[in-house]
């Protein structure tokens, strides 16, 4: 299959959480006890049940006014995802579809979850403590595979969300980050290894975003000692090929942003 890309244009988000409501609403995943925190914004996490979350993010620019923007925190399905050296000891148990997908499989539950988590830049996987697989978001690999957007893109009414082929959505993103001007960027960096990015109207330094840090020496020496086989086949021994029809986040810095 052709690989794909999820374009998240932020500039257009008025966080009615559509997405948040059609991702739990297509995977079959539980709603969550919240109490009101002093914000909007809720969930105050991802979880094993929130696998997308809309995070509320507001600046005091240089001349007084308010940027209120909101930002859609997933996982980013990177082309050669640390995660899966995590997971090096149990091939297919993290697989990277050819759609560009990175997939936790239910041989996860067999994995350490801390050190797994450890390897992920992002802090994006959490442990189901009911089934003890690791999840995240699939990209909905398994309506992609069969030619239908995932359900949060399905489900955004303002144009938010878009996906499509790689080469496609990087002249939407081109096009996008040209419209809204000199300080428009790109997140995450670089974006070609990618496959989730979210177009930023303004400066990068205005939002509180989880930066890719660099691979500790161990997972270096890791990744060199054994390279990980993946394909197909993984994802249909997972159950995750099956075709049906229902249907920022690293946790230091979510702390820092609650304290400001």
């Amino acid at each position: 299959m052709e690989q794909m890309t999820l374009c998240i244009d932020i500039s257009k988000c008025t966080a009615c959480r559509a997405c948040q409501v059609a991702c739990k609403n297509w995977n079959q995943l539980k709603a969550e006890q919240t109490k009101n925190r002093g914000s909007h914004e809720n969930p105050p996490d991802l979880s094993a049940n929130t696998w997308n979350r809309i995070v509320f993010m507001e600046t005091r620019l240089a001349d007084g006014k308010i940027d209120w923007a909101f930002f859609n925190d997933r996982c980013r399905h990177c082309d050669d995802p640390p995660c899966m050296e995590g997971a090096e000891s149990l091939p297919e148990a993290i697989v990277r579809d050819d759609s560009g997908a990175v997939v936790f499989t239910e041989k996860t539950k067999e994995l350490d979850f801390d050190d797994v988590a450890s390897y992920c830049p992002y802090g994006i996987p959490r442990k189901d403590d009911v089934s003890g697989r690791i999840v995240k978001c699939t990209l909905c690999v398994d309506r992609i595979t069969h030619g239908l957007k995932p359900a949060c893109v399905q489900a955004c009414s303002t144009g938010s969300l878009n996906f499509g082929p790689r080469k496609e959505m990087l002249r939407f993103v081109e096009a996008r980050v040209k419209a809204l001007g000199p300080e428009a960027n790109v997140y995450p960096d670089p974006m070609e290894d990618h496959n989730t990015l979210w177009i930023l109207p303004l400066n990068r330094k205005h939002y509180p975003l989880a930066q890719a840090r660099p691979i500790p020496r161990r997972q270096q020496m890791a990744k060199t000692r054994m390279p990980i086989a993946i394909g197909a086949a993984a994802l249909a021994a997972a159950g995750l090929m099956h075709f049906r029809e229902r249907g920022l986040h690293d946790p230091q810095r979510k702390r820092a942003e609650t304290n400001h």
